[in-house]
This record gives C-alpha cells, structure tokens and sequence, in this order.
C-alpha cells in the first residue's frame, strides 16, 4: 500500500462574501467555498497552501470585486500565518 503523510483538507467560508464572487460568475463555484490544505512533510515540516484569489479573480474574469479579493486574501493570510507559527 501506499503511505500518505498526515493531511487536512479544510473548507470554510463567508456565505455574503461568497455569494458576492458567485454572482459575478457562476463559474467561481469551482473555487468557493475557500479550501485550505493543511499538510506535513517528510521532515515534519508543517505546510499550509491554498489558491491566490487574485488567481482566482483572473481565472473567472471577475474584476468587479477587487476590494472583497482583498479582504479575502488579508484574510487567509491571517489565518494560515497562525497554522505555520
């Protein structure tokens, strides 16, 4: 068999705030709500990743939300700084 490290896939997020990016594209589905994964590697290391709104703005053509993409990566940033401490 095979052996995965240990992994954490978690998904949350702001209902308002995503419905903003969803009507803008429907699309944006794919990438909401967020989903961050948590993961360690072979050395213990602890590793957080999770996809770049700005990213996902481009990817959906949504141009219109650029303040909510801000706060949305603020956000994450935040969150994800405390996992990696």
């Amino acid at each position: 068999g095979v052996t995965l490290l240990p992994s954490t896939l978690l998904v949350f997020g702001n209902p308002p705030l995503g419905t903003l990016f969803l009507t803008s594209d429907p699309d944006a589905g794919l990438d909401w709500p967020v989903r961050v994964l948590v993961y360690q590697d072979a050395k213990g290391d602890v590793w957080v990743a999770y996809t770049d709104f700005a990213w996902i703005a481009r990817r959906h053509g949504i141009t219109n939300r650029e303040k909510e993409f801000k706060m949305a990566s603020e956000v994450i940033a935040s969150i994800t700084s405390t996992v990696q401490k």
